[in-house]
């Protein structure tokens, strides 16, 4: 009796264990491999009995939303796994010969360099002025000579009431004729070397205007030579000497009062402490101080 007891207990947990396989196979297929649940067609007669108020009955049991959602899960991570291992090259002809694009460059350039804005194009010309100034004599003059001097200048439709501005100082105005206007410069209008810039304007309508002209002021004349010293008498000014040392050669040379340097250069007055000096064709006149020779 105990044998049979004992076999009949081996039957029974033998045939518990198959059951639990069975379940568990049955469970981890329909997580993983079935998908979900269709859903089932309404007949015309339940949707008539739902229309008189009746509830249809389903013939199949839908399963549940957990399942469902593992199935999708599922299906979505093995096409995943799918299009991971497909290893097969692009085809990138389709993109730069079809309609999807051109690989030509674009006028923005290449897209992976640095993009440069083009130059913008210069703005247009002004138009002209109504008064054209053609020129002006003399063109230039020498700053620091002692002397007035007349500026000549000549244009194209000159208005009757025409004024001539010097930097945009309005000037006396002499109008010669139809074409030339003059106006006088003192040694003090052009003391310094620059551009003087002239223009012609209408006193009447500031509008008539003409266009701007330089009158150049060059730099006056240097001395090309150094007073060293005096020679003579002490209180016989006229009969002294100076010695003076030229730049350019460092020669050394004597001379009295009336005597000319360079070919420009007189010299008025010596003593002890300058050489009083005139430049014969600008008249400009130089004080040249006493500089001794270092030992």
């Amino acid at each position: 009796m105990a044998k049979r007891g004992s076999s009949s207990e081996k039957t029974k947990r033998m045939f518990l264990a198959g059951l639990g396989v069975v379940f568990a196979t049955a469970l981890i297929y329909q997580l993983f491999f079935s998908g979900p649940t269709p859903r089932p067609k309404r007949s015309p007669q339940s949707g008539a009995s739902s229309d008189r108020g009746t509830a249809p009955q389903s013939s199949s049991t839908p399963a549940t939303p957990k399942v469902r959602q593992l199935g999708i899960a599922a299906q979505r991570e093995a096409e995943m796994q799918a299009l991971l291992s497909d290893m097969t090259p692009l085809n990138l002809r389709a993109v730069s010969s079809g309609a999807g694009g051109s690989a030509q460059i674009g006028k923005r350039g290449n897209i992976f360099a640095y993009y440069v804005e083009p130059p913008k194009p210069p703005p247009p010309p002004l138009p002209p002025p109504p008064i054209q100034l053609v020129s002006v004599q003399p063109q230039s003059a020498v700053a620091g000579t002692p002397r007035l001097l007349t500026l000549t200048v000549s244009g194209n439709k000159i208005p009757a009431d025409a004024q001539i501005l010097l930097d945009g100082t309005p000037r006396v105005t002499k109008r010669v004729s139809d074409a030339q206007l003059s106006t006088v410069l003192s040694p003090g209008d052009y003391a310094t070397a620059r551009n003087i810039n002239i223009e012609v304007k209408s006193q009447s309508n500031p509008a008539e205007n003409s266009n701007s002209i330089a009158f150049m002021v060059q730099q006056p004349p240097e001395p090309g030579f150094i007073y060293r010293g005096r020679l003579g008498t002490l209180g016989q000014l006229q009969s002294n000497f100076a010695l003076i040392e030229v730049t350019s050669s460092k020669d050394f040379k004597r001379v009295k009062v009336g005597d000319t340097l360079m070919g420009s250069w007189r010299i008025d007055a010596i003593t002890a402490d300058a050489l009083e000096i005139t430049h014969l064709q600008y008249e400009i006149k130089r004080r040249i101080p006493l500089q001794e020779k270092p030992r």
